[in-house]
């Protein structure tokens, strides 16, 4: 015969629990349990979404402001910049610096299979006639031979410096020549060929060991007028640099004609605006 579960007059079953219950326990089973009713998550959803516009209205507001602020920086760069290069420019084409080598002696200058080996001991004065100041970046200076460039036989560069108008500098420098085999350790100087090598020493016999010589720099600086500021590129050089060997030391030699003047070339533009 079939178990039937007893049913109300709606059909409802009733379940029976298995283990003995107290009456306590029954009762605490008739009540309904607490369901509270408050819409504690609605509140706090409300509260996100609060929050969620706030930021935004904050972000839009920042927003605003930056764009506000980047359109009034181009406004003040658009009438600034014809200023800047009107301050910029020169009133009148800068007026060079007088460059002057005051001096020039060569010792242990050999010249033989292995190539050309010397050593230059030059003085020079550099004077700033007649501009506010000159902040001179860098000066790269060049030894050729007789009156081509590209004949380099030893460079050195000199220091950073300023000249107020009026002030000058003198100018200690010691250039260096490699000889062939020794080039490898020293490779910041120029490769003095082979061919220009045997030039040079046949040059020498037959001037009565006398050799004509150039040089050149390569100048980099800022001038700083009174009411403007320009970016200056010189190429000063010297040509005709007799140096007469010594009779009784054929391995040193001086320079024939002291205090040369160099001619100096300029280029200007205003500095970079940006």
């Amino acid at each position: 015969m079939a178990n039937v579960e007893p049913q109300n007059e709606r059909n409802h079953v009733y379940r029976f629990s298995t283990l003995p219950q107290s009456e306590t326990e029954a009762n605490q089973e008739d009540e309904p349990l607490p369901i509270s009713t408050s819409p504690i998550r609605a509140r706090i959803s409300d509260n996100n979404y609060h929050h969620s516009d706030e930021i935004l209205n904050i972000s839009t507001h920042t927003c605003e402001k930056i764009q506000d602020l980047l359109g009034l920086t181009i406004l003040l760069l658009l009438i600034s910049l014809p200023l800047y290069r009107h301050l910029g420019s020169p009133k009148q084409d800068p007026i060079p610096p007088i460059f002057i080598l005051n001096s020039m002696y060569i010792s242990n200058f050999t010249v033989g299979t292995k190539g050309l080996a010397a050593t230059w001991d030059a003085k020079f004065t550099i004077q700033n006639i007649n501009v506010s100041s000159i902040y001179f970046r860098t000066i790269d200076f060049t030894i050729f031979y007789k009156q081509n460039p590209e004949d380099a036989l030893s460079v050195v560069s000199s220091y950073p410096f300023y000249l107020d108008e009026g002030e000058f500098m003198k100018l200690h420098l010691k250039f260096k020549t490699m000889e062939t085999a020794q080039w490898e350790n020293d490779q910041d100087q120029p490769f003095v060929e082979n061919k220009l090598v045997e030039e040079i020493g046949k040059d020498r016999d037959k001037n009565n060991g006398s050799l004509s010589f150039g040089m050149q720099m390569k100048v980099k600086a800022i001038y700083y007028g009174e009411t403007w500021v320009s970016d200056v590129i010189m190429s000063p050089y010297c040509e005709d640099l007799m140096v007469q060997f010594l009779p009784n030391k054929e391995s040193s030699g001086r320079l024939v004609n002291p205090d040369r003047n160099f001619s100096v070339p300029i280029q200007w533009k205003p500095l970079p605006f940006f």
